[in-house]
């Protein structure tokens, strides 16, 4: 549409926007203008059809320039975190992600490393030793993404106190990182988790997580599995509530060598055995073994070769749980095991005694006459609708190595730019596209003469 109209004596001008304009002078040759911003570009023609095919190539290509130069897919930003100690509160934004470990870092004790929403650190293969007070705390809508290496929290870390909601937390993150929780008592919550978790002491809570490791594959291709999504020992008291646990693992999905902790409300099902490997094997659901004393409560543990499986002396209480179709048996106890197994007040699939029995291996089905008895009388007659995650249940209050040298800096990395595959593509078609007008007009042009 003409937005303006000028004329002198010897052209008319026809400003269609206030960036184009066509005019006509006295020889009747076209000419046109394209102003961007202070540049004005003026073209002279005689041909008013190769005037249109200058200014559509000029327009594609100023297009794509501007696109891709608007692009910043092929610009990775970030931070590169050198070896050592964090000594003073430190702040890790969304801005400056991503967070690329250099070395192995330490929070000192009474120091606070926060990590903002949407952050991604990539720990390549080092350590975050946590002395002090890590807050990861993502969001649904922008989760923090933490990849490779090793998160562990030591004894002196701040545990996480849920009356004052402060302390160490990890929280609606994808944590494709190791975590170890030597002796505090961080809270792991709400997370997606793809690596294995160690719990050597303190009172940590693992709650309301997705916790599933994948199959990984050795150098001829063969599957390779992970032993265990959570490993439990030494002395301490930690929380695993409202969990999600799934997989395929050649141990146990959690396995409990020590400590009294807490197996609450969880879905418990490792598929080696089940629906996948050779259900011969004692993989299980829950592995109890030394001089533990867990209490399994309120779970749902099924399709796993066995259900839970006892070893040497543990002695555990295991109540109303749904322990059902598991391939070789809901509850297992081991030869080496001389101490008998408290196992009332549960479902195990059926009200037939004679089917429960089946499911249950002890010393009615043992060679040892010294291998002890279950005892699963009174059962539930029905499965118990409570033993499974709640997301909604409030979250309990846990109980309140040698260091990198130097102060970790945290500098700018090297911007990788470039175009990337589809930015190419796209200048590739434009350049092509400016060539067959360009030779177009070309022969227009020789045509006319």
């Amino acid at each position: 549409m003409i937005q303006k109209y000028t004329a002198t004596f010897n052209k008319v001008s026809l400003w269609e926007d206030k960036r184009f304009c066509r005019t006509i002078d006295k020889k009747h040759e076209y000419s046109q203008y394209l102003r961007l911003g202070a540049l004005l570009i003026y073209f002279k023609c005689v041909d008013l059809r190769a005037i249109v095919c200058l200014s559509l190539t000029l327009v594609i290509l100023l297009t794509g320039l501007l696109f891709v130069g608007n692009m910043n897919v092929g610009t990775v930003k970030g931070y590169n975190v050198t070896k050592g100690i964090i000594t003073s509160d430190t702040t890790w934004t969304k801005a400056n992600s991503p967070y690329n470990l250099t070395g192995n870092i330490a929070i000192d004790e009474g120091v606070t490393l926060t990590i903002e929403s949407g952050v991604i650190v990539n720990l390549n293969a080092f350590y975050i030793q946590v002395n002090g007070t890590l807050i990861a705390r993502g969001s649904s809508a922008e989760r923090i993404h933490m990849n490779s290496g090793y998160i562990e929290f030591t004894e002196t870390s701040t545990g996480w106190n849920l009356q004052t909601d402060t302390g160490s937390i990890i929280e609606y993150a994808i944590l494709d990182t190791r975590l170890g929780l030597g002796g505090g008592s961080p809270l792991i919550s709400k997370n997606i988790i793809t690596k294995s978790i160690s719990v050597g002491g303190g009172s940590p809570i693992i709650s309301k997580n997705s916790i599933e490791i994948p199959i990984g594959s050795d150098w001829l291709g063969r599957p390779s599995f992970p032993s265990v999504a959570i490993g439990i020992g030494n002395d301490n008291t930690a929380l695993i509530v409202d969990n999600n646990i799934l997989g395929c693992y050649d141990s146990a999905a959690i396995t409990i060598g020590g400590g009294s902790p807490t197996i609450m409300r969880n879905l418990i099902s490792n598929s080696y055995g089940y629906g996948y490997g050779d259900p011969g094997y004692g993989q299980a659901g829950i592995s109890i073994s030394e001089n533990s004393s867990p209490t399994i409560m309120q779970n749902t543990i099924t399709k796993n070769a066995n259900g839970i499986s006892i070893h040497n002396n543990p002695s555990p209480t295991i109540t109303n749980n749904n322990i059902e179709d598991n391939t070789n048996y809901n509850l297992r106890i081991a030869s080496s095991t001389q101490v008998n197994i408290n196992a009332a007040n549960n479902w195990w699939g059926t009200t037939d005694t004679a089917k429960i029995d089946e499911k249950i291996w002890d010393y009615n089905d043992s060679d040892d006459f010294n291998t002890g008895k279950v005892n699963y009388i009174p059962f539930l007659t029905e499965s118990n609708p409570q033993a499974m995650p709640n997301q909604n249940a409030p979250i309990p209050t846990p109980a309140t190595s040698p260091l990198p040298s130097q102060n970790p800096t945290a500098t700018p990395a090297t911007p990788q730019t470039g175009l990337n595959e589809i930015e190419l593509a796209i200048l590739t078609v434009l350049i092509v596209i400016a060539v067959l007008l360009i030779v177009i007009i070309g022969l227009v042009l020789r045509k006319r003469r």
